[in-house]
């Protein structure tokens, strides 16, 4: 067994590895070309760009060529009559493709672990470039509610927030109110500094006590607020990207202040489940593979095969792209449609067994 899953494998990895460069390459000179005006006149920024290019193509490409590579290859075989060689050899069907299909299931792995990182902000720093000339990223005006607080800031670039103003209300009433310059995540709570409080007392009554307003060079507020989190919130009009540790830091902060996580369980769902409809996938369209070309015009059949597969993957990108905008539950756009294919998946590989 050991020869065969040599032999198999090699087939699949080499017409697999053809396809996801070529795709790859076509993807990045087809975007270079439309956007090379628009970026910034530097080399460093322009091979940055080209890198952050690749890394973002893979999220589209992986999944197509892990499919089309398992076409181009067993059509090859057919064509070669080395499939049903293997017939002949006492390997069944599922032993055939069983191999393809771990392969397939390691590349998902490893796009699902790359996501973990910087890798999956390569979009967003893509964007940046072209934006703004610059890779870092910078948020915006937000304003948000924490826990008993709202806070104003107006801008967010490096983990370092500007113009800081938290609000503390009890009863729609005003408690006190802390303006900072500058804030600083120490790893547990923010560094306010030249900061400014004011104290509003209970009942504001003529002749008693009145405001009561301090300056501080540094005090602490905004405990476990991650700066991840401000950076997320204070992007989210710009459809930000996350990694799988930031979704999931993000949908239970959004949740205990009964904000909609519906974007972010789009994402997170996208980021860890959507890659794997392609080895299921693969596992559908292997049963209809015929065992020799006498019968049958491979050219035509093939075509059909690639239009499927294309219609899949868009169906399932416009599935993905309804969650993101709230008009359908990430559950039943991205995961449903994902579980389908793998169950169907299953049927066939355990009918064939």
């Amino acid at each position: 067994m050991n020869i065969f899953f040599r032999y198999i494998s090699s087939l699949y990895l080499k017409s697999f590895f053809i396809l996801f460069f070529s795709l790859t390459f076509f993807f990045i000179a087809i975007d270079f070309l439309v956007n090379f005006n628009k970026l910034p006149k530097s080399a460093n920024l322009e091979l940055l760009y080209i890198f952050f290019l690749t890394c973002s193509a893979i999220s589209y490409i992986l999944p197509l060529a892990i499919v089309l590579a398992l076409v181009l290859c067993i059509f090859n075989m057919i064509r070669s009559n080395e499939f049903v060689s293997l017939y002949a050899l006492g390997l069944s069907k599922n032993q055939v493709i069983f191999y393809p299909f771990i392969w397939a299931m390691f590349f998902c792995v490893v796009y699902i672990g790359l996501n973990f990182t910087s890798f999956a902000y390569a979009d967003e720093y893509k964007s940046n470039i072209i934006k703004r000339g610059a890779v870092d990223r910078e948020g915006s005006e937000v304003l948000i509610k924490y826990n008993d607080k709202f806070i104003y800031i107006e801008k967010t670039t490096n983990e370092v927030l500007y113009n800081v103003k938290i609000f503390d209300i009890n009863n729609l009433d005003i408690k006190n109110m802390i303006n900072a310059k500058t804030a600083n995540f120490n790893g547990v709570s923010w560094e306010l500094n030249n900061a400014i409080v004011v104290d509003i007392p209970q009942n504001l009554i003529v002749s008693k006590e009145g405001l009561s307003i301090e300056e501080f060079q540094n005090i602490k507020g905004l405990e476990d607020f991650s700066p991840k989190i401000l950076e997320r919130i204070s992007l989210i009009e710009s459809n930000p990207s996350y990694s799988i540790l930031d979704a999931l830091e993000s949908i239970a902060i959004f949740a205990k202040q009964n904000i909609s996580t519906n974007t972010l369980r789009s994402s997170l769902y996208s980021l860890v489940f959507t890659p794997f409809f392609a080895p299921f996938l693969m596992l559908i369209i292997y049963y209809y593979f015929p065992i020799t070309a006498r019968f049958f015009n491979l050219a035509l059949l093939a075509f059909v095969f690639f239009v499927c597969i294309l219609l899949v993957w868009g169906l399932l990108f416009l599935l993905t792209k309804l969650s993101s905008n709230e008009i359908l539950l990430p559950e039943l756009g991205i995961i449903l449609p994902v579980f389908i294919l793998m169950s169907m998946g299953s049927f066939y590989y355990f009918k064939h067994k």
